[in-house]
């Protein structure tokens, strides 16, 4: 998820070998803002950085030591984390610039986006993050991370994606959600402009999340079997996807519905991609919601959710 001006969104993974994404029912979280989803651990959630700035007066440093650059667009800030961790890590990021921007087929940067860097600030546990995230950046916890775009358009702006490890899961150490907020990240800055809020103007969400799932699982290889299962039960015309907001939907529209527009469109409908995120790059979002609005791939959309669903 993207995030407004000082508001935070985050969402998949990355280890030795970067695994899959768990995917189970959110909840509403607190009161900022309305469309926060939250889950005990394993989802990511937009909410607003109401309280301490980043820094929390010096907790930050104190409980983060660890800073590791792993190049000069990106930093990890960490609580505990071995050489091979670290290195893992920049890998499974480095390596994903390439697959995000062959998918998008960007030029470069939209227009006065100034996040250059990413921060990714590393708890060493999900009982850590809740104790000290909250204190540090003044953001809601019940979530699995959060990414704090900031304002792009502000020169020295710093982006930050907020999470913890889990070592409950195969292959026995992951950064919950790393992949899927990474491409967060990279669409913010090369497919949509200005910042979260300015996405919202209309519904985006299905591509927003929708080619965030679709390009974490399918860069790191792994079935996304939850989806794929979901194909099988043709729940949602295509058109009524297009329509998806963080407000008229659940995790299960959100997310799975998300990443099965987004793969159609994306494989079987290039161009119409391309028109689509040659609007979003310029912030015409009413050209792009009258575009997409225009298309009718009903028929072909079901043939192929039913093609999809027999090779889960």
């Amino acid at each position: 998820m993207r995030a407004l001006t000082l508001t935070a969104a985050a969402l998949l993974i990355a280890a030795a070998a970067v695994p899959a994404q768990a995917a189970t029912a959110a909840a509403p979280a607190s009161p900022e803002p309305p469309h926060v989803y939250a889950d005990p651990g394993q989802r990511p959630a937009h909410g607003k950085t109401g309280l301490a700035p980043a820094g929390g007066g010096g907790l930050e440093s104190r409980i983060l030591p660890i800073v590791h650059n792993c190049g000069p667009s990106l930093r990890i800030r960490a609580q505990e984390m071995t050489a091979a961790q670290l290195a893992a890590t920049c890998a499974s990021l480095a390596n994903q610039d390439a697959y995000f921007h062959n998918v998008v087929k960007d030029s470069g940067p939209v227009a006065d986006d100034h996040n250059t860097t990413l921060e990714v600030d590393v708890f060493n546990s999900s009982a850590d993050y809740k104790n000290y995230a909250r204190k540090i950046y003044g953001i809601d916890t019940n979530n699995g991370g959060m990414y704090l775009e900031g304002d792009p358009s502000r020169p020295g702006n710093q982006p930050r994606f907020i999470c913890y490890e889990r070592t409950d899961v195969s292959p026995g150490w992951q950064i919950w959600n790393l992949n899927h907020e990474y491409t967060h990240y990279l669409d913010g800055r090369y497919d949509l402009y200005g910042d979260f809020g300015d996405s919202q103007t209309t519904p985006t969400v299905w591509w927003g999340e929708g080619i965030a799932e679709y390009v974490s699982y399918s860069y790191r290889g792994i079935p996304y079997s939850k989806a794929l299962a979901e194909a099988g039960k043709h729940t949602y015309a295509l058109r009524t996807l297009f329509d998806t907001t963080y407000e008229n939907s659940d995790v299960n529209r959100t997310y799975n519905w998300g990443y099965l527009a987004a793969r159609y469109m994306v494989e079987e409908h290039p161009a119409d991609v391309a028109t689509v995120l040659g609007h979003y790059r310029t912030g015409n979002w009413a050209a792009a919601r009258a575009f997409l609005t225009s298309l009718d791939y009903e028929s072909d959309w079901n043939a192929w959710l039913t093609a999809v669903a027999t090779t889960a």
